[in-house]
């Protein structure tokens, strides 16, 4: 979550987010979280020092709740259009 809404703090956020390469996806998010990120590492130590480096340290950054993958039961991208 982030400290500040206001929509410069966001979009700074924003701006922040797409200049890392491990953030594959960013969803701005209504509720007690702000953002939602789908971040990919090489392996759990990569993942740490990605959080440590460039998100918990982030200006405007308050909290960060993390969840791994164990297993993906179904991934279809995109919206059926038939």
């Amino acid at each position: 979550s982030l400290k500040s809404q206001a929509e410069h703090d966001l979009k700074a956020f924003e701006d922040h987010v797409a200049t890392l390469p491990e953030v594959r996806e960013c969803h701005m998010l209504n509720g007690e979280i702000d953002f939602m990120l789908k971040v990919v590492a090489r392996d759990l130590q990569s993942f740490q020092t990605f959080l440590t480096t460039h998100l918990t340290s982030a200006p405007n950054v308050e909290s960060v709740k993390t969840s791994l993958t164990i297993r993906t039961s179904k991934n279809a991208p995109g919206v059926p259009v038939e």
